[in-house]
């Protein structure tokens, strides 16, 4: 059956999209919308953009949950449950600057002492093409993961590349009031990647300090903004999020990201970085990471918004999974919709992401079954079976049917004053209105709980449902856990279940 290009969609929200669409609005102005329809950012780039340690993907320790080695030994019980890594930033800069006053009480304007008299080593000074940028970030931040045994040789190495101190003095009134003191802690630790003297940048050269300092080639303005605490309306940082910063240097250095990949585990593709230059300017840095990848594979604008308005595809591409099918899947799936672009609609693109997802899960589910493709689906199957799989959420037949609790059910308050809430859907009801807010297909799941199969859990997150979990009871394992659209679970979501697990499944009843 033939379908008209760009069906003009009944649903409100896709009518406002097809708007935009169709209007001669930038693609700033478009996620401008969208983030004011989405009320605020999304979980998974809020993780991002706290993230501490670049090194994340090659350690053992818990991205977005610990932000270094220091602070995984403290979850695990080896430590104090203080930010230990805020902690020796802060005790590495008051040993630098040999401060009797700390940071938060220095003002600008404030008399520092010079204990010792040492000139700016400024030993990138000729910058060339392969100066090495990507090595010796790798290097440096490796040192960093271990400052409790290195503190005093990073102290006495940061001191060589700091040199006068009244150049602290100099960025705090570069940069303002406002957030003098937090740059010029984080340009302080960073002084190593200098290019040039603070003492030379003047207000009339027209650079801002940042890129006096650190940059000789353009970067994108969304990871300048990344210096600056308050981003993401509101949610306040003490610290930089130093993967973007590492981006900042690579980039603003003549480096190459996709060469940095294999010292710090991203994802990098080639002509990634080319796209990344073109990305639109956004808070959110994982949103100009997709729209790279996405024009890498061939899209262009209305692929971006399509994918951004599922939401069920918005993953950072540069972070590598232990997930190699679902990347498999995502990868696919954007190529699918890329190809198709001009034969469906905003809303059955958004239809066939929510089908693709399901067939995508319950294929990982059920091994037997091999991974789900894309090989051989024509566009009618396709809507027609996004259409259908639509169309089953809505058909509670078991919605009366009822079971028996195990009593797994669990709180647990984390060191962030988050409370997270395990509760077991103990009837098809339960299960339908989980499904409902969370647009996947668990409501499906009564008959498998009835009968002993399936136990299915809700984990809330301060009262907000974030994570559908599937056990075998049997067995005691876990089966799934998906978020909203069937997405992936965050790092921190996934320490939580571990936990979870571990605390109360495992025991013995």
């Amino acid at each position: 059956m033939g379908r008209k290009f760009y069906k003009k969609p009944h649903n409100w929200r896709w009518q406002r999209f097809y708007g935009l669409k169709n209007s001669k609005t930038s693609l700033e102005e478009e996620l401008e919308q969208y983030h004011f329809d989405k009320s605020g950012g999304h979980i998974h780039d809020m993780y991002w953009n706290n993230l501490r340690d670049p090194l994340v993907a090659l350690n053992g320790y818990i991205p977005g949950f610990h932000c270094c080695l220091d602070c995984y030994y403290s979850d695990i019980g080896l430590g104090s449950q203080e930010d230990i890594c805020e902690y020796n930033y802060q005790r590495l800069y008051e040993n630098i600057t040999n401060l009797e006053k700390t940071i938060q009480n220095l003002n600008v304007g404030d008399e520092i002492s010079q204990p010792w008299n040492s000139n700016l080593q400024e030993l990138q000074k000729n910058l060339v093409p392969g100066n090495h940028i990507e090595e010796r970030l790798h290097s440096y931040f490796k040192n960093m993961d271990n400052l409790q045994n290195t503190m005093n040789t990073t102290v006495e190495s940061l001191r060589k590349t700091l040199g006068d101190l009244s150049n602290i003095e100099i960025i705090k009134k570069a940069v303002g009031l406002e957030h003098g003191d937090f740059i010029a802690k984080w340009c302080s630790l960073l002084s190593p990647f200098w290019l040039r003297d603070p003492k030379s940048w003047t207000p009339e050269s027209g650079k801002h300090i940042l890129d006096h300092l650190f940059i000789v080639y353009d970067v994108p303005v969304f990871l300048k903004e990344q210096w600056f605490p308050n981003r993401n309306d509101g949610f306040g940082r003490k610290y930089i999020p130093f993967k973007w910063i590492c981006w900042y240097l690579i980039i603003g250095q003549g480096g190459s990201l996709k060469k940095a990949s294999k010292y710090f585990g991203w994802n990098i593709s080639n002509k990634f970085q080319h796209f990344l230059l073109g990305a639109p300017n956004t808070d959110y840095p994982m949103e100009s990471c997709l729209y790279a990848e996405i024009y890498r594979l061939g899209g262009n604008q209305q692929d971006f918004m399509r994918v951004m308005y599922s939401r069920s595809l918005v993953i950072d591409p540069t972070e590598r999974t232990h997930d190699e099918p679902y990347h498999r899947f995502w990868k696919n799936t954007l190529v699918w919709l890329i190809s198709n672009r001009e034969a469906i609609s905003d809303e059955e693109s958004n239809l066939i992401i929510a089908w693709a997802l399901h067939r995508h899960t319950e294929a990982t589910r059920n091994a037997d079954e091999g991974e789900f493709t894309w090989k051989g689906r024509t566009l009618n199957n396709v809507l027609t079976a996004s259409e259908e799989y639509e169309a089953s959420r809505y058909l509670p037949s078991w919605i009366g049917y009822h079971w028996e609790s195990h009593d797994w059910d669990w709180t647990f308050m984390d060191g962030r004053d988050n409370t997270w809430d395990f509760v077991e859907l103990i009837n098809g009801k339960q299960l339908y209105e989980e499904g409902q807010s969370m647009h996947h297909c668990v409501a499906t799941y009564a008959g498998r709980c009835a009968s002993g199969t399936s136990a299915i859990f809700s984990l809330k997150k301060n009262g907000n449902r974030v994570i559908t979990i599937e056990i075998s009871p049997k067995l005691r394992i876990l089966v799934q856990s998906l978020g909203k659209g069937n997405r992936r679970p965050t790092g921190e979501e996934s320490n939580m279940i571990r936990r979870w697990l571990s605390n109360v499944c495992g025991k013995d009843s």
